[in-house]
């Protein structure tokens, strides 16, 4: 049996399904505000943060330690590699569960939209990610028995978790969840909701390719480039320039966190219906919302969707927009929503 890895770049810790394909472009102006940029470290990846403000701002130093402390938060709260995270106390518990407001803020999210998608955001899959080796017990030499995926498959369900008040109910001991395809978006959301409150306006948060644009870069929109998944990074793979004006976008892939065995690949995106990894020909997906955790699962959910039953669901839903890249190297198109073309442009 031959088997062959292939993953992410950049190592993954906390987010196993992370990708990477913002481009930032700022226009060109004489009197164009100053660009302040810095990075760090989360969630086992990368964040960046942009600012462009015509007033200066007073400590670049001490606005950065307070974005750390706020990442650092969002990772106690929902990191599965932290065994004394919030979620991973949850996961351990048998029954009842006292949680803090960010947890049930979360739940509530991932609830309502584990409801739109039917099912296909399914933040309890994680011991289905574990099994085909995808999550903090690291990789598998041999495929899973049928017979244990089906078992596991037992395992996992959004309405085995009941929320009341400060409290989460399992109704099986055995249930976990596991929020990595929703928890970079809110991490980028509450930078965000930091930046704001400092009066800051104008800024893009990016963290291991999730964003939020707010205001103006330089009195235009903020412009992420739209990679071809089949490319490297570089301006000169850039399919599609993405407008973001207080809005956030998500992007979900197949392509780079995978495994192959006797020459089939099998990736990282679990169907919570079937047990199995997806198979169809959805090579990656790109969410613009109102807010990054709302884009994050999306993203997701599209993923392990029907492309045509996908775009039908984000075209029914206000406030959201999607670029669906489909097919292979050779032949891939785009499936668009409706409204996207509003802010989707050539490079």
């Amino acid at each position: 049996m031959y088997i062959k890895y292939f993953k992410c770049v950049k190592k993954v810790r906390f987010i196993p399904n992370f990708l990477f394909l913002l481009l930032i472009f700022f226009g060109c102006s004489k009197n164009k505000p100053e660009i302040i940029s810095f990075s760090g470290f989360t969630m086992g990846t990368t964040y960046s943060i942009k600012i462009s403000e015509q007033n200066p701002i007073n400590s670049i130093h001490q606005l950065q330690s307070e974005i750390d402390s706020v990442l650092l938060h969002v990772n106690k709260l929902f990191s599965t590699y932290m065994s004394d995270s919030e979620i991973s106390q949850f996961n351990k518990s048998d029954s009842i569960f006292i949680i803090s407001d960010e947890f049930g803020e979360l739940f509530l999210q991932s609830k309502q939209i584990n409801n739109i998608s039917k099912g296909a955001f399914d933040p309890t899959v994680h011991p289905l990610v574990k099994l085909w080796g995808f999550g903090n017990k690291g990789r598998i030499n041999e495929l899973p028995p049928n017979d244990i995926i089906q078992s596991t498959l037992n395992k996992i369900g959004f309405d085995n978790i009941l929320i009341k008040n400060d409290l989460l109910v399992k109704l099986y001991p055995y249930i976990e969840l596991d929020f990595s395809a929703i928890a970079k978006g809110y991490g980028v959301d509450k930078v965000s909701e930091l930046l704001i409150l400092k009066n800051i306006n104008n800024f893009m948060v990016e963290i291991g390719g999730e964003v939020y644009c707010n205001g103006k870069n330089n009195k235009n929109d903020w412009s992420i480039g739209l990679q071809n998944p089949f490319l490297e990074i570089g301006n000169e793979n850039i399919l599609k320039v993405i407008n973001l004006n207080n809005k956030a976008m998500a992007t979900s892939g197949n392509y780079r966190n995978y495994f192959e065995i006797d020459g089939q690949k099998y990736s990282h995106t679990i169907n919570p219906k079937t047990g199995y990894p997806v198979t169809h020909n959805v090579v990656s997906v790109s969410v613009v919302a109102n807010d990054c955790s709302s884009a994050d699962a999306y993203a997701t959910a599209l993923m392990v969707m029907d492309k045509e039953v996908g775009i039908e669901m984000i075209n029914s839903i206000n406030g959201l927009e999607a670029v669906i890249i489909y097919g292979d190297n050779e032949d891939f198109k785009l499936l668009k929503s409706e409204g996207i073309d509003e802010i989707i442009s050539d490079f």
